[in-house]
């Protein structure tokens, strides 16, 4: 009992302090800043992060750099209460230690950065709680929690650097070098991508698709890196001392060693889980992607009416499936596949209301895409006036009018070898013509 009593009485005295702490500094009042800015940065642009949770949680990071540069502010004016109050050499003589002193400060700070990062998520998250449907938990968390961290880090850096340099232009300047340090963080690293991605939380995360995530690796990586880094913020305001600088070195070991010196680095890794297919039960079957299936019910009626327009070729296609990969390059689309270009709107439902069927029946039912240098491409005349046909399209080029002077069934023929045409990246020239 004589041993845990005073272990008691400590835990005691700083759960006091802390409501104390909580009471009469600014730290709630920071907390709700960090989390009306984190909320209102996702919320000027919906339409980057609606996709999906995975897709939200890095789109917060792109903003990581401003939000830690606030914390960081935050933390250097709190720094400075006792040089700006004078009673630095009062403190500095109660008979207790400094770390003990210190951590009511630390908890009431870094717990404030925290909750508004995660809050600020979640704000984001509840506009597309009922239609995103995919939600790789551990991925999603990996990523979150790493923010979190850095936040924390932050906040608590800045609490050491407003004690150990108390003048009013260190928060302004600690703000300015966050929201500037992701253009330096590739001259800093020599170009290593991997390096970058690892010691800058704000640097580049996600891609161009909404299949991209983060790895758990490297999610590990850099909670083990900004442990570091806070765990040596907290030593720095508490003690001032040179072993601040070893939870830093040590968490950077250990996540270099997570990365194997780089080698298990992916750069925009794809989610395979994510691109899996979910089709409809009865035919004719539509398929959206798995971080789509939300908005299944609404791409299905007008991917449906478009397969029932190609229905009138010979061969047509007899399913729609989700168009996964949207890259500028050569893409090998089946024939009996009509490809659907799901796009996500910044209210989470699916994109081109009302154009979705005319979009599917572009190009008579053939999503654009690159073909070969060495092939001659389709005739653009031929495929208009073709898709024009099919879609019920007035037109007035003399391809248009040799096809409408056609019987049904001839002009269907003719339109389905103008779409094997496109398929094939063939010319095409002389299918529409009168022979």
């Amino acid at each position: 009992m004589e041993i845990r009593e005073p272990a008691a009485v400590v835990l005691l005295d700083v759960r006091r302090i802390f409501l104390i702490e909580l009471r009469r500094t600014p730290a709630v009042w920071a907390a709700l800043a960090l989390l009306a800015a984190g909320a209102g940065l996702l919320y000027a642009a919906p339409q980057r992060w609606t996709a999906g949770y995975m897709i939200l949680a890095m789109d917060q990071r792109w903003y990581l750099s401003v939000l830690l540069g606030l914390a960081m502010a935050a933390g250097a004016t709190q720094g400075r209460r006792d040089h700006r109050s004078r009673v630095t050499e009062l403190f500095a003589g109660i008979p207790r230690p400094r770390l003990q002193r210190a951590t009511p400060i630390l908890l009431a700070y870094g717990g404030a950065a925290a909750l508004a990062y995660v809050g600020a998520i979640v704000a984001a998250a509840l506009r597309i709680a009922g239609i995103a449907e995919y939600l790789p938990v551990l991925a999603v968390a990996g990523v979150v929690a790493a923010g979190a961290t850095a936040m924390i880090a932050a906040t608590w850096f800045g609490l050491a650097m407003g004690r150990l340099l108390p003048s009013a232009a260190t928060a302004p300047a600690l703000a300015i070098l966050s929201i500037a340090s992701p253009l330096a963080a590739r001259g800093i690293t020599g170009h290593r991508e991997w390096l970058s991605t690892l010691l800058f939380p704000a640097y580049t995360l996600g891609g161009s698709t909404d299949f991209h995530t983060v790895p758990v690796r490297l999610s590990l990586a850099q909670l083990l890196w900004l442990g570091g880094l806070a765990a040596g913020a907290a030593l720095l305001y508490a003690a001032t001392t040179w072993r601040a600088l070893v939870p830093p070195a040590l968490g950077l070991v250990a996540a270099v060693l997570v990365l194997q010196g780089g080698s298990a680095f992916v750069k925009y890794p794809i989610d395979p889980v994510a691109r899996e297919l979910v089709c409809t039960a009865d035919a004719p079957q539509v398929c959206v992607a798995r971080m789509h299936s939300g908005v299944l019910d609404e791409v299905t009626p007008p991917a449906r009416a478009a397969l029932a327009k190609l229905a009138r070729l010979p061969g047509a296609p007899t399913r729609a499936i989700e168009q996964v990969d949207t890259q500028s390059r050569v893409v090998d689309q089946p024939a009996d596949v009509l490809l659907i270009p799901v796009a996500i709107a910044d209210d989470g439902h699916a994109m081109y209301d009302g154009r979705l069927e005319e979009l599917m029946l572009y190009n008579v039912g053939v999503t654009p895409f690159v073909c070969p240098d060495d092939s001659p491409g389709t005739d653009e005349a031929v495929v208009e006036a073709a898709t024009a046909w099919l879609t019920g399209t007035p037109a007035a080029d003399d391809l248009s009018r040799d096809l409408q002077e056609l019987d049904e069934r001839e002009a269907a023929t003719r339109v389905a070898a103008v779409r094997r045409a496109i398929l094939n990246c063939e010319s095409g020239t002389g299918l529409l013509t009168k022979n």
